[in-house]
C-alpha cells in the first residue's frame, strides 16, 4: 500500500519542479557587466627567430663562395699558379715539371735546371716551416669552435624573451657559429680553408715558368719572310731594263738611217743645183 501510495506523490513532485523551471525567466547580463578581454599581444620573438635563420643562410652562402673562390685559385692573397688544373693544382705541377725540364733541354737551359730544382725545394721547405708554425694553433681554435657555439646557443635562450622561441632560435645560433666562424667547417680558417690555403702555397712552390715554345716558330717564319722581303725590295733587273730600253731606242736607228738616206738626197739637191748653175753659166 504505501509503494503504491508514494508513485504518484512522486509523479506530482517532478511536474511541478518541471513547470517552475520552465516559467523561471532567463536574465542576461548587460555587455557592461561583462569583465574587459584584454588585447592579444604578438611577440617579436618570431621576427628574431627569423632574422637567426636568414643569417644562417645568408652566412653559409658567404662562407661556401668564399671555399669555391680559393679553390678555383681566384683569391688574391692564394691564387694558383698558371697553367694548372684547379681540383688537382700539386699533381698538375708534379707532371708538369719534368716535361718543362725536357723542353728547357732542347732551348739550350740545361745548366739552369739544377738551380731551379734547388730553387723548389727551398720554396717547399718554407710551406712546410708555416705548416709547422700555423697549423697547431689554428687546429686548437677549430676544436673549440663547437663548444663555443654551444655557449652562444645557451646565451640566446636565456636572452630572449620567451623560453619557446630562444628553443627554436637555439640551432640556428650553433650552427651558425659551428659552421661560419673563422675557424668553423666552412671558416677561411677552417678544416677545409686551411687546405685549400696551403694546397696553393705548395702549388706555386713547386711552379715552374713554362719554355717559350713559340719563340722557335717565330725564327723558322722570321727565316721564311726575309726571301720574299729581298725579293720585294729587291732592285728590277737591268736586263729587262736594258731591253726596254734597247726596244726604245729601235726607231731611233731608222731615224738614222734615213737620215744617212736624206743626206745623199740633199747631196743629189746641191749637185742638180750646182748642174742647173753650170747649165746655166755655159
Amino acid at each position: 500500500m504505501h509503494h503504491v501510495v508514494r508513485r504518484p506523490l512522486l509523479a506530482a513532485a517532478t511536474l511541478t519542479t518541471a513547470t517552475a523551471l520552465a516559467l523561471t525567466p532567463v536574465t542576461v547580463t548587460p555587455p557592461e557587466l561583462h569583465p574587459a578581454i584584454s588585447p592579444i599581444r604578438v611577440s617579436t620573438q618570431a621576427v628574431q627567430l627569423t632574422d637567426a635563420w636568414s643569417d644562417l643562410f645568408s652566412h653559409t652562402t658567404t662562407s661556401v663562395t668564399n671555399l669555391v673562390v680559393l679553390g678555383l685559385g681566384l683569391d688574391a692573397s692564394y691564387p694558383l699558379p698558371s697553367p694548372t688544373i684547379p681540383l688537382a693544382p700539386v699533381a698538375t705541377q708534379l707532371l708538369l715539371n719534368p716535361l718543362i725540364y725536357v723542353a728547357k733541354l732542347f732551348n739550350g737551359q740545361a745548366g739552369q735546371i739544377p738551380a731551379w730544382i734547388g730553387a723548389h725545394l727551398t720554396e717547399v721547405g718554407k710551406v712546410a716551416q708555416l705548416f709547422v708554425a700555423a697549423v697547431p694553433g689554428v687546429v686548437l681554435e677549430q676544436i673549440q669552435v663547437p663548444f663555443f657555439a654551444a655557449q652562444q646557443a645557451i646565451n640566446s635562450i636565456g636572452s630572449s624573451g620567451n623560453v619557446l622561441t630562444g628553443l627554436l632560435q637555439a640551432p640556428a645560433v650553433f650552427l651558425d657559429v659551428a659552421l661560419n666562424n673563422q675557424f668553423g667547417l666552412l671558416g677561411f680558417t677552417g678544416p677545409i680553408g686551411i687546405s685549400l690555403i696551403f694546397r696553393n702555397l705548395l702549388a706555386n712552390a713547386l711552379y715552374t715558368t713554362p719554355p717559350a715554345i713559340v719563340l722557335p716558330f717565330k725564327k723558322a717564319s722570321a727565316a721564311t719572310l726575309r726571301p720574299k722581303a729581298t725579293t720585294t725590295t729587291a732592285p728590277k733587273p737591268v736586263a729587262p731594263s736594258g731591253t726596254a730600253n734597247s726596244a726604245r731606242l729601235k726607231p731611233k736607228a731608222p731615224s738614222s738611217a734615213a737620215g744617212s738616206k736624206r743626206k745623199p738626197a740633199a747631196s743629189a739637191t746641191k749637185n742638180n743645183s750646182t748642174g742647173r748653175g753650170h747649165g746655166k753659166r755655159g
